[in-house]
């Protein structure tokens, strides 16, 4: 649950930015020493106290399983801009959509204060984050370098102009997401329509699961799974998009989440389709003529 910060939560809010960001300073060599100005380091409460205060900060925490873990920030700028700050999520709960829950919520939140541009900051070599930003719609305007920083400090913005597209939210992890509206979209489908609830469920569990919920209706309208020996290979697996869902971007937008996931990254992906290889190629899939075999079940 995506809730506003209270003042008494300012240190909690505080250690979460600076646990967040030390998996970047670890994975890119920053300390103390050589960049005391870098988030995981300087967030404090006293800053954070600033950024409520001072500044007027919109400022936003991420509750799940009774515990906080997540958080960001939206600065109000002039020329109905704003800047987004310190986007985190504790590094034992990722890969569990909350980090682009916070992100949607952001520009929902912009565009009700009437924003048309929301600004944010990343470091430049982080390409795994910068390539996240850009599936979620971010483009790139620019970089630079400072000498306090032992990085290059990049650039992004997200424009937030109107749009009557579909407001939905990409959820991760099978115990999130209602078997029972997984058997209903999958029951339209030629692949997997005399499937039993039984089977479908233990697909689930055996599986890395990722849903599209609308916002407003909190109503399923997709769904994917992934089988991985996250190592060398990944198969993307029951595709589907409700009927009356389907032409408005929720296809593309759930399989672009997956392929950007930086745990497949590297990987070979594997599927089978019968009817949308447009699809997929537009994310770099291939058909591969006279090498893929399947195995019917019951036949030795």
């Amino acid at each position: 649950m995506i809730r506003e910060v209270r003042r008494e939560e300012l240190s909690t809010c505080a250690d979460l930015v600076r646990k967040s960001f030390q998996t970047v300073a670890d994975e890119f060599g920053f300390t103390r020493e050589n960049a005391p100005r870098f988030t995981a380091f300087a967030t404090t409460e006293e800053r954070l106290a600033w950024h409520m205060e001072g500044e007027h900060r919109l400022m936003f925490l991420d509750e799940e399983e009774g515990g906080i873990c997540g958080y960001y920030s939206l600065l109000l700028m002039d020329h109905n801009e704003c800047e987004l700050g310190n986007l985190a999520v504790l590094p034992e709960y990722r890969h569990r959509g909350i980090g682009g829950e916070l992100l949607r919520h952001a520009v929902k939140t912009a565009r009700e204060q009437n924003c048309t541009v929301m600004n944010l900051g990343i470091v430049e070599e982080n390409t795994v984050l910068r390539k996240w930003y850009e599936s979620n719609g971010a483009i790139h305007t620019g970089a630079e370098k400072f000498d306090f920083f032992p990085f290059t400090c990049g650039y992004m913005k997200i424009m937030l102009q109107k749009t009557d597209k579909l407001n939905f939210s990409i959820i991760e992890g099978a115990d999130r997401i209602d078997p029972d509206e997984v058997v209903r979209l999958l029951k339209t489908t030629y692949w997997a329509g005399n499937r039993s609830k039984e089977q479908i469920m233990k697909s689930m569990d055996n599986s890395s699961c990722y849903g599209i919920y609308l916002n407003d209706e909190k109503k399923l309208v997709g769904f994917a799974r992934v089988i991985s020996d996250f190592a060398t290979t990944y198969y993307l697996a029951d595709v589907i998009i409700d009927p009356d869902y389907r032409h408005r971007g929720l296809g593309k937008a759930l399989v672009s989440h997956i392929v950007s996931l930086p745990e497949y990254a590297g990987l070979r992906g594997l599927l089978l389709t019968k009817d949308a290889h447009g699809l997929y190629e537009k994310f770099g899939f291939e058909s591969v003529e006279g090498r893929a075999m399947t195995k019917s079940p019951g036949l030795r």
